[in-house]
């Protein structure tokens, strides 16, 4: 049964007078209103600040409450209330609507669990009711718990045995990490067999600068060594949450997150890290050759929109423009769709959606759609450089781009998980997020736990600077 109930085909959500934009995200409700009509059982209708009778999702901004983000259902009245200090307030009461269509209860409130006990508890019931991936890669969510629960309160290090029970379920997005997360480094490295090998030394990094090049060994991380560090990559391999043809990077990614300053040492150099030196541009672009511009992105956030503009407005005489999202693992949703339309001709069918209706089930399948974006635009072909890291958002940038006549993606598939995760504050300290959607491309090949396929198969991870670099050959051949 839909809980909670309004009762009719469709439901006004009623933005806050305080801040009708949510600092900029109401872009983003209106986008994704679908994960919660999935809940509701309803279309959602946005409207502007202001009376609206009968049934309702109120977001109210009060500026000097003093407390928690609460989600108020009234089964007399069938309005539902989001309150909270400010617009982030609100967005993390959203995150509560899958708990009370669970709980149904009349309140949810954005508090952490009182202890490890109750968070265990209530990450086997949010993932059991929300997640959608366990039947798509074959797992059975009781059994798993029953294997790693009860070790999770009795561990001497819980968050680490957390870590291990949400890697079981393969999706990057379900997982569980502390409140603070480590800043990853800004290097690509693949671990397998208890040993760590750089892929990708971007220039200007302090490993670069000692003289570190792809495929060069990790030999020594902040002091551990020999059968050390090998134990120290296997347990991060352990706690890494991911499919299967990402996990070797993804671990990577972690085992060289940093909270403080590391030292390193590889291929005979030793050099310290601490975080605070990236020397990675967000985006950068040049021509590859008079009739090819070369766009690199690392990730949506930021100012990359007018850097994406600013980029396609200098080559904008080129026939073809590649776009390197290898190492992207994603960022802002609204920043990579609204990319992507650049790429548009015609309205166009993306692909489709199903979204958990918090209850342990789907919502039926939700076509989705893009619109030719209504300002800058791109004439020529466009070539996508991908690899498993190249994820989350990263993946909706190319669902429905790929398998256009004007579009070729090489590479090798991305990591397989734009599905839409929810997070909640289990303790203080620890924060859950679960994967709510999964998403297929216009062929009914589902993103998740497979990635996007390519047009042109091909291994590498380069920087796209080097002029041996396959997949750059390749582009420059599609």
């Amino acid at each position: 049964m839909i809980f909670p109930d309004f009762g009719t085909e469709s439901v006004p959500v009623v933005l806050p007078t305080a801040d009708p934009s949510l600092s900029g995200e109401s872009a983003l409700l209106r986008a994704e209103k679908a994960e919660f009509e999935a809940v509701f059982g309803a279309a959602l209708e946005v409207h502007e600040p202001g009376p609206v009778d009968g049934p309702r999702w109120e977001l109210v901004i009060e500026p000097d409450r003093d407390g928690p983000a609460v989600l108020d259902w009234s089964p007399q009245d069938r309005v539902l209330t989001s309150r909270a200090a400010d617009a982030g307030g609100l967005m993390r009461s959203f995150q509560l609507v899958h708990t009370m269509a669970r709980t149904r209860s009349t309140r949810e409130v954005d508090v952490p669990c009182a202890s490890i006990q109750d968070a265990v508890d209530q990450t086997v019931a949010e993932v059991g009711a929300a997640f959608p991936g366990l039947e798509l890669r074959g797992l059975d969510w009781p059994e798993i718990c029953a294997e790693h629960a009860k070790g999770v309160v009795e561990a001497d290090d819980p968050l680490a045995a957390a870590q291990r029970w949400m890697a079981r379920l393969q999706d990057a997005h379900t997982k569980i990490d502390p409140a603070v997360r480590p800043t990853p480094l800004p290097y690509v490295v693949s671990v397998r067999d208890g040993e760590a090998w750089f892929v990708r030394v971007p220039e200007g990094t302090p490993a670069h600068e000692a003289g570190v090049r792809p495929g060069e060994r990790i030999i020594s991380l902040n002091g551990a060594s020999g059968p050390e560090l090998a134990r120290l990559i296997q347990d991060c391999c352990s706690r890494t949450a991911a499919p299967r043809h990402m996990r070797s990077l993804l671990a990577g990614r972690r085992l060289l997150a940093v909270q403080e300053a590391i030292s390193m040492t590889a291929a005979g150099a030793e050099w310290m890290e601490d975080g605070g030196c990236d020397p990675v541009e967000l985006i950068e672009w040049r021509r590859l050759a008079s009739d090819t511009g070369y766009v690199r992105l690392k990730i949506w956030q930021g100012e990359v929109a007018q850097g994406f503009d600013a980029a396609l407005a200098e080559l904008s005489g080129c026939d073809r423009l590649v776009l390197d999202l290898r190492g992207n693992v994603g960022g802002n949703l609204m920043l990579a769709t609204g990319a992507r339309d650049r790429f548009l001709r015609e309205t166009t069918h993306l692909g489709w959606s199903r979204f958990s209706d918090g209850r342990g089930g789907l919502g039926p399948r939700v076509a989705l759609f893009g619109e030719p974006s209504p300002e800058r635009r791109w004439p020529g072909r466009l070539v996508v450089l991908i690899d498993p890291l190249t994820y989350s958002s990263s993946e909706d940038f190319l669902l429905g781009l790929q398998g256009l006549e004007h579009v070729t993606v090489v590479g090798r598939p991305s990591g397989g998980g734009s599905g839409r995760a929810r997070s909640l504050r289990l303790l203080p300290d620890w924060m859950l997020t679960v994967s709510t959607a999964l998403t297929y491309d216009r062929t009914g090949h589902c993103v998740e736990n497979n990635g996007i396929p390519v047009d042109v198969p091909v291994c590498s991870d380069g920087p796209g600077h080097a002029q041996d670099d396959p997949a750059i050959r390749a582009a420059l051949t599609s």
